[in-house]
């Protein structure tokens, strides 16, 4: 996904004070300049400053712009640090989020499925993500349609053999009473173990190598 800790405005800033320390080097040069003139101007035929005050109030203009521009600079970095803090709250809590990833952690899964009224039926396949074989399938899985319903393996395969933990893919079947497949929602929940700030928004790394956009996260515990 190329996440990365976030950075800070740091270069926009230093170029806001180069900036502004040349463009006070040209106003002052630019006085030096116009107080020669005035000093040696002839009494008799005296010089029109009415372009040297046109001059002098561009170069003031800028340096507002100049200084404007940096105060927006800090204020940018300073809200890129308050929202990629905003999410650290969550670091160790539990949170929901639609998923068809089966963390096999000592023997407990973390897969949820919700069911809708009328399904007669409902079978799960899981398959080893690296070689999308099928490891374990699960038959006349409950099927109410008024929770979240927890997706029960034990961590065996089809022979009974015990499978390693990690990362594994559920594929799940629904059907009604005429063996037509209706709607369902895969949902795992699982620890968040970071935050992660990149382009403009929060990123949570999931226990079991997931990593969600914030506006992934259904729910999370209180605790």
């Amino acid at each position: 996904m190329g996440l990365a800790p976030i950075t800070s405005g740091g270069t926009s800033a230093t170029g806001g004070s180069n900036s502004l320390s040349q463009l006070g080097e040209d106003y002052t040069r630019f006085l030096t300049l116009l107080t020669a003139q005035v000093q040696y101007q002839d009494p008799l035929q005296p010089m029109d400053a009415t372009q040297f005050v046109s001059q002098l109030a561009q170069l003031s203009q800028v340096e507002q712009a100049v200084q404007t521009n940096t105060n927006l600079t800090d204020l940018g970095a300073q809200m890129t640090s308050l929202l990629s803090a905003s999410g650290s709250d969550l670091i160790g809590r539990e949170v929901t989020i639609s998923s068809t990833q089966v963390t096999l952690d000592s023997g407990n899964v973390d897969s949820y499925y919700q069911l809708p009224e009328g399904t007669a039926s409902v079978t799960a396949e899981i398959r080893d993500p690296l070689t999308d074989t099928v490891v374990r399938t699960l038959t006349d899985l409950p099927k109410e349609h008024d929770k979240l319903l927890k997706l029960e393996w034990d961590g065996l395969d089809d022979n009974g053999n015990s499978v390693l933990d990690g990362n594994y893919t559920v594929k799940l079947t629904a059907v009604d009473g005429d063996d037509n497949a209706v709607q369902h929602f895969s949902y795992r929940k699982a620890l968040v173990e970071e935050v992660l700030f990149t382009e403009g928004q929060n990123y949570f790394k999931l226990f079991g190598d997931e990593t969600v956009p914030a506006e992934g996260i259904l729910a999370a515990s209180t605790g």
